[in-house]
């Protein structure tokens, strides 16, 4: 072979290289990469594949990883190495922080020593990763029946409302915005009373409150309803489409109450 065609043979497997690479940064640039950090309450039912599967099939491109870990307490996480190193793996553009469900239910005391640093330890370390990121605040669900022990929360009224308060308040002081899935249950409550998105334990989501919530997050992150979604899940297409309607009209008819405003000005 003569030096001329090797050197172009070399020029052109350098020129492939270059133009692979090139795509490959576009598409990582394309695509909206999201976090999910939590407990039971995210990983029930694989609440992020069913936002994964939804946002697809609306024609996004999406990657997506969690790191959860059953019962965890925002100060459980705050421990966890396995977290730090899902925050580090990538420069997100989303991370979702959801506590475990009684967190915020806690004494002032235990909010303002326990709670609330472990919270910043991990908004720390998201911005310290990249500056950029989005922290999105998942706000829980009220038991079916409430939380007996506590009188502040011993209906599922009562729980709910609380909850959300208390949203509000993170919301203000840590300036990000919340993604309520709490609302959207309680409007579907209200709604269909005799849909039950709850298993027999009155507290974990059932496949129908793990569709609902991943609807929420689908309209918070990408400022527009989940309504037109193919992706059903293993659900009947109507109830998937009037989930779909709930979850995005929770979000989107309050972007300014939960700082959800602030997400879609970015844009």
């Amino acid at each position: 072979m003569s030096s001329k065609r090797t050197k172009l043979i070399l020029l052109v497997l350098d020129v492939l290289v270059i133009l692979f690479v090139g795509y490959q940064l576009l598409q990582s640039r394309q695509q909206t990469k999201i976090l999910f950090i939590g407990n039971s309450y995210t990983y029930e039912n694989e609440m992020p594949d069913i936002f994964e599967h939804i946002a697809i099939s609306k024609g996004k491109k999406v990657f997506v990883e969690s790191v959860t870990k059953g019962k965890a307490k925002l100060v459980d996480q705050a421990k966890r190495q396995q977290v730090f190193n899902a925050i580090a793996h990538e420069k997100w553009d989303y991370v979702i922080i959801q506590g475990y469900s009684r967190d915020f239910l806690a004494s002032e005391e235990t909010l303002r020593d326990s709670t609330l640093p472990a919270l910043e330890r991990l908004m720390r370390a998201v911005r310290r990763n990249h500056g950029q990121t989005d922290i999105l605040f998942y706000m829980t669900w009220g038991y079916k029946n409430g939380y007996k022990p506590n009188k502040r929360t011993n209906t599922y009224e009562k729980m709910t409302l609380y909850l959300r308060d208390q949203f509000l308040k993170l919301k203000k002081k840590y300036q990000c915005a919340v993604v309520p899935v709490g609302m959207a249950w309680k409007d579907s409550r209200y709604k269909r009373s005799h849909l039950d998105l709850y298993v027999e334990d009155g507290a974990h989501p059932s496949e129908e409150g793990s569709y609902l919530a991943a609807c929420c997050f689908y309209a918070a992150i990408f400022n527009e309803s989940a309504v037109g979604s193919a992706y059903y899940a293993d659900l009947k297409p109507e109830l998937a489409y009037y989930l779909q309607s709930v979850g995005s009209k929770n979000v989107l008819y309050q972007r300014k109450k939960y700082g959800l405003i602030w997400l879609s000005q970015k844009e």
